[in-house]
């Protein structure tokens, strides 16, 4: 009776290893499929065939900070002043562009753009840095004085800028530095470009 386990033994993990292959094959064959299956049983096209056949694509990728301060008029920015209501990609990241230059999480940031662009076909990237930016660089207070803060993001924005072009050299970077100045009733808000 022992022999007979024990002779069994090897034909059940020949038995299991098939059942696993042949399940591999055919869900690898399912994905493969250029066609699915709808709700009526009809062959339908899948998403290759959308973007075979879109006639429009977004027109930038917005990539700025997102502090809440700063939200609404960013938007405002964007869509007003440079036109591009409904026509873009937004990207918001706590920091910006810190995380872009950080070597520890630029392939992340990176692939997210990457995913945008493949997916969208932005023509321009528009990198908006800020004054004050708490997550990027702790905020003005760590800095000598208005000047040098601009500087120092303005220096960010172009090694951004340089890191845009090289991944993705057939697009066009636009930088903004955006700054906030209070009246009696009112914020003013400002965006700068960067050359």
């Amino acid at each position: 009776m022992n022999t007979i386990k024990e002779l069994t033994k090897p034909f059940y993990g020949v038995v299991t290893i098939v059942m696993v292959i042949i399940t591999i094959v055919t869900y690898k064959n399912i994905l493969a499929s250029e066609w699915s299956l709808d709700s009526e049983s009809k062959k339908t096209p899948k998403y290759s065939q959308f973007f075979n056949e879109k006639k429009h694509w977004c027109e930038a990728l917005i990539i700025t900070c997102s502090d809440f301060r700063f939200t609404a008029a960013t938007q405002e920015f964007i869509n007003d002043r440079l036109g591009l209501k409904n026509d873009y990609d937004y990207i918001s990241i706590p920091g910006s562009i810190r995380n872009l230059l950080d070597k520890n999480t630029r392939s992340l940031v990176l692939n997210e753009f990457g995913i945008s662009f493949s997916l969208h076909h932005a023509k321009r990237v528009i990198i908006l840095g800020h004054q004050d930016c708490s997550t990027g660089y702790g905020g003005s207070k760590n800095f000598t004085g208005p000047a040098v803060e601009y500087e120092t993001i303005c220096k960010d924005l172009r090694k951004a800028r340089r890191l845009m072009r090289f991944k993705f050299p057939h697009l066009k970077v636009y930088l903004y530095y955006g700054t906030v100045f209070f009246t009696e009733h009112q914020r003013v808000y400002n965006f700068r470009q960067i050359l």
